[in-house]
């Protein structure tokens, strides 16, 4: 007999997880949920919806989980719901129907780096590593039984964009190397310990203040890096969008106060007094364009951003 599951399932890391699930012939598949975004197709990120109605496949994208939905659910009486990036908190009604469980996937190493965007949290905050955490859903956020969880480097080039690609990747690759045991109930759930953490949503615009360190400003930098927003600042009547800085700490450049520029390099590479430490501004956008009479006024050291 196959195993009936339900997928709830987002962006690239569910397409992955589908594509999976129907190369399996122990597997029925009746029913897929999905809640997509315009910026998804921005970012380049696989639609579930076009891609497997094409295929002839039952996708729903429900505004919200009404009690039709929960009913559909009840009446397909699934062995297993896999939540692989959904938007929407599932409640218990539907928790409580599938045999086996409801098993998600989430970008942190839990109990830490609870909530929506946790690989962008970590750059955020300084890590060197990050966690991908397969575990079972409960009423909370995030704070279901421990199934299987792996740690992953990030690397100092990375940003937002990239780590959050990265582990849909690595996510996907953990749900096909563990699915059969899911399925079997051969692993041993583990209880949270610990309070652990949260972080909510990001901002998707973020103006630096300068007057932080420089490496919690470059972690912004790197948080919003393009094709995400990137983190601006103002240069007299000029907007400057940073997509690249690197820390500088050189007693050559000592801080000597917030948002000044201290030198210019290379006749555009701008580095910029912080808190503690310099940045230099590698790739970066002003906007107006400035003209190139204009550059030597605005690109000036003393000058300040704001």
């Amino acid at each position: 007999m196959k195993t009936k599951i339900i997928l709830f399932g987002c962006q690239e890391i569910a397409v992955n997880v589908i594509d999976y699930l129907l190369s399996l012939d122990f597997i029925d598949l009746p029913l897929i949920l999905t809640y997509e975004l315009p910026l998804d197709k921005t970012y380049g990120y696989k639609s579930v919806l076009e891609k497997f109605i094409k295929r002839g496949l039952n996708v729903i994208m429900p505004k919200m989980i009404t009690p039709e939905v929960i009913q559909t659910i009840i009446d397909i009486q699934p062995d297993l719901i896999l939540s692989v990036y959904y938007r929407k908190i599932l409640p218990k009604k539907i928790i409580d129907i599938p045999k086996i469980g409801c098993v998600n996937i989430h970008p942190g190493k839990l109990p830490y780096y609870r909530g929506p965007v946790p690989t962008a949290w970590a750059i955020q905050k300084g890590e060197n590593i990050f966690g991908i955490t397969i575990h079972n859903v409960d009423e909370g956020v995030d704070t279901g039984d421990i199934l299987v969880q792996n740690e992953y480097p990030i690397e100092d080039d990375d940003t937002g964009y990239s780590l959050y690609t990265r582990a849909m990747t690595l996510g996907a690759e953990m749900i096909k190397e563990n699915l059969d045991d899911i399925i079997a109930q051969k692993i041993t759930p583990v209880p949270q310990k610990g309070i652990g953490s949260y972080y909510g949503k990001i901002n998707g615009k973020q103006m630096i203040n300068w007057k932080q360190k420089s490496e919690d400003i470059r972690n912004l930098i790197r948080v919003h890096a393009k094709p995400y927003s990137p983190a601006e600042t103002i240069l007299y009547n000029h907007y400057v969008l940073i997509n690249k800085a690197r820390v500088i700490r050189d007693e050559k450049y000592p801080a000597q106060g917030a948002g000044k520029i201290v030198d210019i390099l290379d006749n555009e590479k701008i580095v910029v007094s912080c808190a503690e430490g310099c940045l230099l501004l590698e790739e970066y956008e002003i906007v107006p364009q400035l003209r190139d009479e204009h550059r030597p006024i605005y690109l000036k050291i003393g000058n300040k951003f704001d």
